[in-house]
């Protein structure tokens, strides 16, 4: 009888030690981001090429961006911990500086298809492709 309970218990410790909580990499430190150079990239490829813009808008309209993400960094910032977002009204203020620029150096008929595709080519949170967080 001691023999069979004992047994047991080791199957049952071996077997758990087996199962895993988490999934391997899943931490407290997050993946690192796209880079701002990544994110230029980006926008090149998700805004600017769609828009058929000149070499001379596409580099005005990457500076505009290259000076909104460097914002948005600062705004974040300490990158050593889980990154914290800044307040909605103050990411709003920077769109919309960043928005009145590219207004300014785009065709005026093309700044809808602009808008359009700029609100397109932002990163999708996880909840907002019909999955919840568990």
């Amino acid at each position: 009888m001691k023999t069979k309970l004992f047994a047991t218990v080791m199957m049952i410790l071996l077997t758990s030690s087996f199962c895993f909580s988490q999934p391997e990499g899943s931490g407290t430190i997050p993946p690192p981001g796209l880079t701002i150079q990544e994110r230029l990239k980006m926008v090149d490829e998700k805004i600017c090429q769609p828009l058929n813009l000149n070499k001379a808008q596409t580099k005005k309209v990457d500076t505009a961006f290259n000076e909104f993400f460097v914002e948005v960094e600062k705004l974040m910032g300490d990158k050593s911990g889980p990154p914290v977002m800044p307040e909605k009204s103050k990411l709003d203020a920077l769109d919309k500086i960043r928005n009145d620029k590219v207004n300014k150096i785009i065709p005026e008929e093309l700044f809808p298809k602009y808008l359009e595709l700029e609100m397109a080519a932002r990163p999708k949170r996880p909840h907002e492709n019909g999955n919840r967080p568990q």
